[in-house]
């Protein structure tokens, strides 16, 4: 019972987010950047210190998803 109350409302959440979650995962990928930034250049802030390979490959990661959400939202409307 507990598991259908979930499952009803991850597909509720889905729905309402349609459109909106691979802007959502871009924008928490370069945040995830960001983060490690602050991290670097303060190492006292309380953020973990990442290497910047790591740090670098998030902010790619956040255009890339961004830039393919948006080819695919094009693909769709067609």
């Amino acid at each position: 019972m507990q598991n259908f109350f979930l499952m009803r409302m991850i597909n509720w959440m889905a729905t309402k987010l349609d459109g909106y979650k691979t802007l959502i995962g871009g924008l928490g990928l370069i945040c995830t950047g960001i983060a490690g930034v602050i991290g670097k250049m303060f190492p006292d802030s309380g953020l973990p210190d990442q290497e910047m390979e790591y740090i670098m490959g998030q902010f790619s990661l956040g255009f890339v998803a961004l830039g393919l959400g948006g080819k695919a939202e094009k693909i769709i409307k067609k």
